[in-house]
């Protein structure tokens, strides 16, 4: 089984990470949707659980890799390159320039709109890509109030595009299926 748990808005962390641990000791996978990782580093994860945040998948997208690529890592490997010797801090500092005032405007200008109007529901489908290709997650755990909106807009974009809806608990005790109540 695979289980997603939106976590938010970290305000139920323990909670997440006892009930995250008791999936993967059940041998099922557990991948934890917060809203940004730092609140969440300094929390005792079972090592199978994976812990992500919507820009990380939305960075797994082709174009924004590519966007990346163009943007910020040919810049770096030509500095890397050129910027030796006595060029190397005149180097850096054209560097740090261009991509706070080049390529972050850049980004943020052109291609965040560009992409956010191409894509409307990638964030969607990049969560329902980040479990098995044919089949999503098959519990959502909305661990907090802050998720709830996501977990509407999730079901809503998942079933628009005819993909299985998982079903949706509070906590791992809630779940009332077959292989659950089996499992206890």
């Amino acid at each position: 089984m695979q289980v997603l748990f939106l976590a938010l808005g970290a305000s139920r962390k323990r909670a997440v990470v006892e009930e995250s641990a008791e999936v993967v000791a059940r041998g099922d996978r557990a991948v934890v949707l917060v809203g940004a990782r730092k609140p969440w580093l300094d929390q005792g994860f079972a090592p199978e659980v994976e812990l992500v945040t919507a820009e990380e998948l939305e960075a797994s997208h082709l174009p924004r890799r590519l966007e990346r690529l163009v943007l910020y890592r040919v810049p770096r490997l030509v500095v890397q390159v050129a910027g030796r010797g006595p060029l190397r801090s005149k180097a850096k500092r054209a560097l740090k320039a261009y991509e706070r005032r080049v390529a972050g405007r850049i980004h943020r200008r052109v291609f965040v709109p560009l992409h956010r109007r191409v894509w409307p529901k990638l964030a969607d489908r990049m969560v329902w890509r980040h479990f098995s290709p044919r089949k999503g997650p098959e519990l959502m755990v909305v661990a907090d109030a802050l998720s709830v909106p996501r977990a509407v807009q999730l079901i809503q974009a998942w079933e628009s595009e005819g993909l299985a809806v998982p079903r949706v608990s509070y906590g791992i005790d809630s779940d009332v299926s077959p292989q659950t109540s089996a499992a206890r």
